[in-house]
C-alpha cells in the first residue's frame, strides 16, 4: 500500500502528535522557568537537561527499537498483506505506530511491566527519553503499557495522561544507537534482550545504519567472538526456520539461545564440509521435538562428539536415495568431492533428513544412539569400580607400610585386619583366575 494512501492522525492520537504540532509543544514547554533537570550521559557529556510534562499521546515510537527487532519480522511475516516497509519507512504512519504498540505491548506483558504498572499505586518514577523531533529513545515498552491502561481504564489510570520527557539535544543515529547501547548495558527494571532480537538488531544496524562489526562491539561491550557467534547462531536459526518454512517466525527459536549457541560452537569442532551439513541437519530434527532427547544443549554435543555412530545408523534405517543429484550440495561440496561411497552416503544422508517424512525415524534412531552411548559410559564407569577400589586400598597399604612401622603404633588388631584383607585377596584373585 503507498504511503500516500494512509492517512496521518491529527493531534489527539494515542500514537503521536503530528510532527509540526510536536514542535510547537516542545517548544512552548521548554520555555518555562525553573523546571527541573536529568542528568543524562549524551554525547560523551554528562547533561542536564529538563524534564517537561506532555500529553501521552503526544510522542511517537521509535521504529529502530532493538527489543522489537525480531517481532518487526515477524509481524511482516504473519501478515503478509502489510507494507513490506512498514517497520522501515515513514515513521510518522499512523499504521506503523499502531503495529509498534501492539509489539511493545506483547513484550511489556512478557516481561510483566502489565502486572507492575496495573497497581495504580506504581506510577512514573524516571522521565522517557525522546529525540528532537518526539520518538521515544529510552522507555518505549512503558509508554505502550501506560497508553493501554489509560485507554482502557481512564478512570483508574488517569495518572497517566501527563508524562514526563526530556528531550535531547540533536543528536546523529550513531548519537542515538550508543545511548540505547549505554542504556541497554546498565542493570534496572528493563528486560534483557532475548538473544534473536539483539542479533537481529545487531543486523540492521549493521545493514540499515551502516555501523561496523567492530563498533558495534565496542557500543554493547562485546568480544569479537562472542559477537561472531551471536550472528552465527542467528544464521543456523534462520536457515532451520527458513527449512521448516517458518521463515522470520522468531518466537519459534526465541527461547532456544543454548541450542543454537551449542549448534556453533560443535560444528566448528568438526571437520570436512559433508559431516557438518550432516550434524546440521540431524540437529535441526532434534530441534523439531526437543522432548526425542531431553535437553538439547546436551544432546547437541553429544550429536557430534558421536556423529560417526550415529551417521552409521542413519544410513541403515533411513531410505537414502543417492542417485538423485542436488544441485545446492553439488556446489556446497564442489565438483567431483561427493563422488566416493563416503560422500554418496553423506549427500544421501543429508536429502533423507531434509524430507519431512524421514525426520521421525531419523530422530528416533539419533535419540536411541545417544541414549545407547550415554549408558555405555555409565557401563564403562562401573567396569573400572574393581580397579579403582583395588587401587585405593593398595594406596593406604603403601602409606601404612610406610610411615605406620613405629616403636609407638598400636598393634592390636592389626593381624586380624591383615588376615582379612588377604580373604579379600584371595576372593578376587579366584575370580580374576576364573574370568580374566
Amino acid at each position: 500500500m503507498p504511503d500516500a494512501a494512509i492517512p496521518d492522525i491529527p493531534k489527539g492520537s494515542r500514537f503521536g502528535w503530528p510532527r509540526p504540532a510536536r514542535l510547537e509543544e516542545f517548544k512552548t514547554r521548554l520555555e518555562a522557568k525553573g523546571l527541573p533537570t536529568d542528568r543524562v550521559v549524551f554525547q560523551g557529556l554528562n547533561q542536564d537537561l529538563p524534564i517537561i510534562r506532555i500529553p501521552i499521546d503526544l510522542p511517537k515510537y521509535r521504529m529502530a527499537n532493538g527489543r522489537t527487532a525480531s517481532l518487526q519480522v515477524e509481524h511482516l511475516a504473519m501478515n503478509p498483506g502489510l507494507r513490506s516497509d512498514l517497520f522501515t519507512g515513514d515513521p510518522e504512519m499512523w499504521d506503523a505506530q499502531e503495529a509498534q504498540h501492539e509489539l511493545l505491548l506483547k513484550l511489556g506483558r512478557l516481561s510483566d511491566l502489565d502486572g507492575y504498572f496495573e497497581d495504580a499505586a506504581h506510577q512514573q518514577v524516571n522521565p522517557l527519553l525522546l529525540d528532537e523531533n518526539g520518538f521515544v529513545v529510552n522507555g518505549n515498552r512503558r509508554l505502550s503499557m501506560w497508553r493501554q491502561l489509560l485507554h482502557d481504564e481512564p478512570e483508574k489510570y488517569g495518572h497517566f495522561e501527563h508524562i514526563e520527557v526530556v528531550v535531547l539535544p540533536h543528536a546523529t543515529e550513531k548519537d542515538l544507537n550508543r545511548l540505547e547501547a549505554q542504556l541497554q548495558i546498565e542493570k534496572d527494571i528493563r528486560a534483557d534482550y532475548s538473544w534473536d532480537a539483539q542479533a537481529n538488531m545487531m543486523v540492521a544496524k549493521m545493514e540499515r545504519d551502516g555501523i561496523k562489526a567492530e563498533e558495534l562491539c565496542k557500543l554493547y561491550r562485546m568480544k569479537d567472538a562472542e559477537f561472531a557467534q551471536l550472528l552465527d547462531m542467528r544464521t543456523y536459526a534462520d536457515e532451520y526456520l527458513r527449512s521448516r518454512d517458518k521463515a522470520n517466525m522468531w518466537s519459534e527459536v526465541s527461547g532456544q539461545e543454548h541450542t543454537f549457541q551449542r549448534l556453533v560452537q560443535s560444528r566448528s569442532r568438526l571437520s570436512g564440509v559433508a559431516r557438518k551439513e550432516v550434524f546440521k541437519e540431524a540437529a535441526f530434527a532434534l530441534i523439531d521435538e526437543p522432548a526425542s532427547v531431553g535437553r538439547l544443549y546436551i544432546a547437541i554435543p553429544d550429536l557430534a562428539a558421536n556423529l560417526d555412530k550415529v551417521v552409521d545408523r542413519l544410513a541403515a534405517e533411513l531410505e537414502l536415495e543417492t542417485a538423485t543429484p542436488d544441485d545446492d550440495l553439488d556446489e556446497l561440496f564442489g565438483a567431483g568431492k561427493a563422488d566416493d561411497e563416503a560422500g554418496a552416503r553423506e549427500t544421501g544422508l543429508i536429502n533423507a533428513l531434509k524430507d519431512p517424512q524421514q525426520r521421525s525415524v531419523a530422530r528416533d534412531t539419533i535419540a536411541d544412539v545417544l541414549e545407547t552411548e550415554r549408558q555405555l559410559k555409565k557401563d564403562v564407569k562401573k567396569a573400572g569400580y574393581l580397579l579403582d577400589q583395588c587401587a585405593k586400598a593398595n594406596s593406604f597399604l603403601t602409606v601404612a607400610a610406610k610411615d605406620g612401622l613405629r616403636p609407638e603404633s598400636k598393634l592390636t588388631g592389626v593381624s586380624k585386619q591383615l588376615d582379612e584383607i588377604e580373604a579379600r585377596v584371595a576372593t578376587i584373585r579366584a575370580y580374576l583366575a576364573e574370568h580374566a
